[in-house]
């Protein structure tokens, strides 16, 4: 996946003269393998403006609430509703962490209600090493990784409220 393209189209659902075509070029990239990490890449991105990273951050969260979870088929179709690639789902879920540590509050948000989604239908079968990459940063001597880290664990906590 091309990030620089994705990056433009990114900026471009923030002008309004170039939204509709923007939104387009997004709509017709989002199935394709490697898209949902890509966002996640941008995001936690130095290099890319904070606007841009703002909207691939919310674009992210949109996908995993929609297209994380398994689904079938409606009855009488053959034709299986899209799902995030499982794939892309792994790459997600070995940098998210990392992604909400190391990202600033605005976007921080939207990384964790992405984590929520993923803990809601991926822990424990699919993702028991989240509670362990939870603990590795908790115990970090980096204060810098608390924050993010206690959110974290605050979404895996609260799945089971």
């Amino acid at each position: 996946m091309d990030l620089n393209r994705i990056i433009q189209a990114l900026k471009g659902t923030i002008d309004p003269k170039l939204r509709i075509a923007a939104e387009n070029e997004l709509n017709q990239s989002y199935k394709i393998i490697n898209f949902a990490p890509s966002l996640l890449r941008i995001i936690v991105s130095d290099h890319v403006e904070f606007p841009v990273r703002q909207a691939a951050a919310i674009y992210l969260k949109n996908m995993v609430t929609q297209y994380w979870p398994d689904r079938e088929p409606p009855p009488g179709e053959a034709v299986f509703p899209f799902n995030i690639h499982e794939n892309d789902r792994q790459q997600i879920r070995d940098n998210i962490v990392e992604g909400i540590i190391r990202s600033p509050d605005l976007v921080r948000v939207q990384l964790t209600m992405c984590l929520r989604a993923i803990i809601k239908y991926d822990f424990p079968g699919h993702w028991p090493a989240v509670v362990d990459k939870i603990d590795y940063y908790l115990q970090s001597q980096s204060s810098g990784s608390w924050l993010g880290s206690l959110l974290c664990l605050y979404q895996l906590v609260k799945t089971y409220e």
